[in-house]
């Protein structure tokens, strides 16, 4: 997350970095060509109390161009936009629910 406007949307131009989620003890980190890849689409909508054991961290290696929305600004948008929640914003907040909760460990309740 930026020091100052929290967690948002990267937005790649072009550059590389490695990734890393703290796993239970396990560090995993990946390279990734990150050109024209928007990152954090789904985990953004997701409460910060939610996702911070889990939050993805770019550590950048090279010179790398991005373009950072924050999070606030979403959420902004979205509160004046119902349609675009009722449209695309609560799956991709579902899709990113599921995945943290998926990462936690823990057994789905079948109801």
């Amino acid at each position: 997350s930026h020091p100052e406007f929290g967690r948002g949307i990267l937005i790649f131009k072009y550059g590389l970095a490695l990734t890393s989620r703290t796993l239970l003890k396990t560090n995993l980190s990946w390279t990734r060509a990150l050109g024209g890849h928007a990152a954090e689409v789904n985990e953004v909508l997701i409460e910060d109390d939610y996702c911070k054991e889990q939050q993805l961290v770019y550590h950048f290696v090279s010179y790398t161009k991005v373009l950072f929305v924050p999070r606030s600004a979403i959420i902004n948008m979205l509160k004046k936009n119902p349609a675009a929640w009722k449209e695309s914003a609560r799956w991709r907040y579902f899709r990113a629910a599921l995945i943290l909760f998926s990462l936690k460990g823990d057994e789905l309740e079948v109801v």
